[in-house]
């Protein structure tokens, strides 16, 4: 067995899984570890991600612990945690939803310096502006995403590593090399020591400490691999010909993606403002595109919808029948209005806002919003992408809570990408690529 873990943004997931990638077990949980912050700010305290993972761990079944040969780890990816010498966190993660570097013209500036599209929550961004703005604890050692600091406590290090998958979430650096870029984080004004030291995707990171093993019912000696980033480990669990297929994912968030032939000629002096080269296991490439509104600009729709019905004195339906109802008008709904998504903006242009096009008198109908409103999500994601990484793709693999509780989204990425649509079985993906990632290594 192989036991893969997830560090998400909401929740946490601990997932067994065969040498036949198939799932045997899985337990995922909330971790409420957001601290609250002012406006701008998303950060979670470190130690209490770190203790829901293990107690997902610990609630698997325990003959299935017993038999697990390799640990892989993945998790939210882009936040930044600090860490003094002994390993230990000596402040919050500030996560890849923290919006500090927006302001006063930081991040513009900063990227000009870099030559880096830089988003704010970027790890090196966000460390560039603690240390401009001199808040930058003066016993910081080491810095981690959060998923690098959990295969480092299972293996007893006080230095985490990273692999290029997640290296490359930090935004500074370089992509063909796959290694930092020093003289772009010297422009930033940071700190290269800090940044974890890199290794090979798959690579074994260590080994569970006895102490971990002790805790969370495994083997000790048990190998970890270097953990991976998220969307990379949901891919290796949901595409099984990741070169023909394209991944649809809407949570929250949308994101799309594609994987490269190990040969594809990639154009390193292009810095694409809508999408990203990832780094992908096996010496590949993805190309990501992802937007900060997609099952969230349907449960807009759907509180907007409510608010107005009690605005205007009628009960308004429940969530789940709300979500049912703009379901069956959209499907129904006659084609003409048209939706930008934008309610929160882009990474690639945090001032955008959402609109609504082609009103009439007749047509502001909610069967008519629900329509455009499903149809934009879907050609947000796409018009994100350039047209040749989606040529020759024989499919659209879904996944998501938003789209495979969605007919009308289902149906409206079907038709926006021109691809018939399978659905996975959802089961914590990210949490299966991980534990996919660990056998392959064992």
């Amino acid at each position: 067995m192989y036991l893969g873990i997830d560090i998400g943004t909401t929740k946490v997931a601990a997932a067994v899984a065969d040498a036949e990638r198939r799932l045997r077990a899985v337990e995922s949980r909330p971790h409420g570890a957001d601290i609250p912050s002012p406006p701008g700010r998303a950060e979670q305290n470190a130690a209490a991600l770190l203790d829901a993972a293990w107690a997902a761990v610990r609630a698997l079944p325990p003959d299935l612990r017993r038999e697990v040969r390799a640990v892989g780890v993945t998790g939210q990816m882009h936040g930044v945690v600090l860490l003094d010498e002994a390993g230990e966190a000596i402040g919050p993660l500030i996560t890849w939803q923290d919006g500090r570097c927006l302001e006063g013209g930081f991040l513009e500036d900063l990227s000009a310096r870099t030559g880096y599209a830089l988003r704010t929550g970027f790890g090196c961004a966000t460390l560039a502006w603690l240390k401009r703005h001199g808040v930058l604890p003066p016993q910081t050692a080491a810095a981690s995403t959060i998923h690098d600091l959990a295969a480092a406590r299972l293996c007893g290090r006080a230095r985490p590593v990273t692999d290029p998958t997640d290296a490359a979430s930090w935004g500074l650096f370089d992509l063909q090399d796959l290694f930092w870029d020093a003289d772009a984080v010297a422009a930033a004004g940071v700190d290269l020591a800090i940044l974890p030291p890199l290794c090979a995707c798959g690579s074994r990171a260590g080994e569970v400490t006895p102490q971990m093993a002790a805790r969370l019912g495994l083997s000790a000696g048990v190998p970890v691999a270097a953990a991976i980033g998220d969307n990379q480990a949901s891919l290796l669990a949901t595409l099984a010909e990741p070169e023909k297929e394209v991944a649809l994912t809407l949570g929250t968030g949308g994101q799309v993606s594609v994987v490269l032939a190990a040969d594809a000629a990639i154009d390193w002096h292009e810095r694409p403002a809508t999408f990203e080269y990832r780094p992908y296991p096996g010496g590949r490439y993805a190309v990501v595109a992802a937007s900060l509104c997609g099952g969230a600009a349907w449960a807009w729709l759907a509180e907007a919808a409510g608010s107005w019905m009690s605005d205007l004195g009628a009960a308004a339906p429940t969530r789940e029948e709300m979500f049912a109802k703009l379901n069956a008008l959209g499907l129904a709904a006659e084609e003409g209005l048209v939706v930008q998504p934008h309610f929160l903006g882009e990474r690639y242009a945090p001032h955008l806002r959402g609109a609504i096009e082609g009103l009439d008198l007749r047509n502001f109908r909610l069967g008519n919003v629900a329509r455009g409103l499903a149809q934009g999500i879907l050609v947000n994601l796409r018009e994100m992408l350039p047209a040749w990484a989606l040529a020759g793709r024989t499919r659209l693999v879904g996944s998501g809570n938003a789209l495979r509780r969605n007919l009308l989204l289902q149906r409206m990425a079907a038709e926006t990408f021109g691809l018939p649509l399978v659905l996975t079985e959802g089961r914590e993906e990210a949490a299966l690529g991980a534990a996919i990632l660990a056998a392959a290594m064992a």
